[in-house]
């Protein structure tokens, strides 16, 4: 099917947490007017933290999706954290090629979305205590996690969602990105990623949207005619 538009976030190349097979197949047989990465594509903070390796694939996706913007694809690079790096670059547009924080989507019917990454918007935002404490686990985890996926295929990080206090983690965030699209005004919905968890969700007015990852889930959100759904690949 030809989609208005396709949303993709978390796919982290440059790190063995990417399921870059999946990715390029995703890539080839993706048929869409406008492509929007909606943050973590490129893992700058992995490569630099954990000196993890840039594979031959990486530079396979990459070459993807330049062939994708030349082919007239209008692609929108919405920055995340493990790139945050490259946000010094927001507002950076060349053709039908632009990088932002943030980016509103608009259906053929007139409805608009806030697209961000979503890192900024949650209690668990920059600047509180509750993410210092959460960075600290996520650096300790992180490469303990690496570790048992590239030996047992076994994902931590997807294990430990799946626990009570990780469903009330992604509750919350859930509801922090809802009341953040509110506060925002004139939006019907927000596309955010940052947690790796696939989900759309109808707040009374406002719709959630979480493209979720191509790491363990590999998902997608797709859109046609003023319809989302999610694909999973």
């Amino acid at each position: 099917m030809t989609y208005d538009a396709v949303f993709v976030s978390d796919v982290h190349l440059g790190t063995n947490r990417c399921n870059t097979k999946k990715f390029l197949d995703f890539l080839d047989n993706l048929d869409t007017k406008k492509l929007v990465f909606v943050g973590d594509i490129f893992d700058v903070y992995c490569i630099e933290k954990y000196h993890t390796k840039w594979e031959k694939e990486h530079t396979k996706a990459l070459h993807k999706i330049f062939s994708l913007v030349k082919s007239g694809v209008e692609v929108v690079y919405i920055l995340g954290n493990h790139e945050g790096e490259l946000r010094r670059y927001t507002d950076f547009k060349h053709k039908n090629f632009l990088m932002c924080n943030e980016y509103t989507y608009k259906t053929k019917s007139g409805t608009k979305y806030l697209c961000i990454h979503g890192d900024s918007c949650s209690e668990f935002s920059s600047g509180s205590w509750k993410q210092l404490c959460f960075n600290k686990g996520y650096e300790i985890i992180t490469p303990l996690s690496m570790w048992l996926s590239k030996l047992f295929k076994f994902s931590l990080v997807y294990f430990l969602k799946n626990t009570i206090n990780g469903k009330k983690y992604i509750a919350q965030y859930e509801n922090d990105l809802v009341k953040y699209c509110v506060r925002r005004k004139g939006y019907d919905g927000i596309i955010c990623g940052h947690i790796h968890h696939a989900n759309k969700l109808d707040f009374d007015k406002v719709t959630y949207m979480c493209c979720g990852d191509f790491v363990d889930t590999c998902s997608a959100i797709v859109e046609k005619n003023g319809k989302f759904e999610l694909m999973y690949y």
